[in-house]
């Protein structure tokens, strides 16, 4: 039976719950238009300080009390309140399993009509999806400078950077930085959407690792 899990909690096969038909709410971009008096129109300001950013989304998950449960409905009402309610979960609904929303359960409400139970579970959560597993590059270095490119989903990220080595030089966006074996996150190194280039120099390796998030 399809439902949803919420980190390894699964809607049906733990909670013995029938999801009702679900769609994810849109993200709503949050939007800054300014009206300029003897303008035509408003000036948009939406991307005044970068990229668009979007409001929380709310999910409603429906769920039908599996009528062969044992329980009664006040004791699967205790059941889904004290696995759910209030606490913050990884979502993922089985029919999209590559990618999870993250964000906090409320048990909004819940009715029993005749020997038909439902429960209702609000989700408050971030407006990106984000990949199961994050995105690694790794790269053997070389004296040489060499010239890469690494795909990034719609959500910016900045990535973790390891080098096994000292003296590690990478260029991007117009700056030039050192770096020594560690790890490293360097605010000035940030992903967008689409291809990211840059350069990199040195001896060993160096790996990037970054979580990638779609709409």
């Amino acid at each position: 039976m399809k439902g949803v899990y919420f980190d390894d909690i699964h809607s049906y096969n733990d909670l013995n719950l029938i999801l009702s038909p679900f769609t994810p709410a849109p993200a709503e971009p949050q939007t800054n238009f300014l009206k300029v008096p003897g303008r035509d129109g408003s000036l948009d300001l939406t991307e005044s300080h970068g990229e668009v950013k979007y409001n929380s989304r709310v999910f409603l998950f429906t769920f039908t009390i599996n009528p062969a449960d044992k329980m009664t409905f006040d004791e699967k009402v205790s059941q889904v309140s004290n696995a759910l309610n209030g606490k913050q979960y990884k979502i993922t609904l089985d029919r999209d399993p590559d990618y999870y929303w993250f964000g906090r359960c409320v048990v909004d409400k819940y009715a029993q009509n005749k020997k038909l139970g439902q429960i209702t579970v609000k989700a408050t959560v971030n407006p990106y999806k984000l990949k199961q597993t994050e995105t690694v590059a790794k790269i053997a270095l070389s004296s040489s400078e060499q010239t890469i490119s690494l795909e990034n989903g719609r959500m910016a990220a900045v990535p973790v950077i390891e080098c096994t080595d000292d003296n590690t030089s990478v260029y991007f966006a117009g700056n030039t930085i050192k770096l020594n074996a560690g790890i490293h996150k360097i605010l000035n190194i940030r992903f967008v959407e689409g291809f990211n280039t840059l350069k990199v120099k040195g001896t060993g390796t160096i790996a990037f690792t970054w979580q990638e998030g779609e709409l």
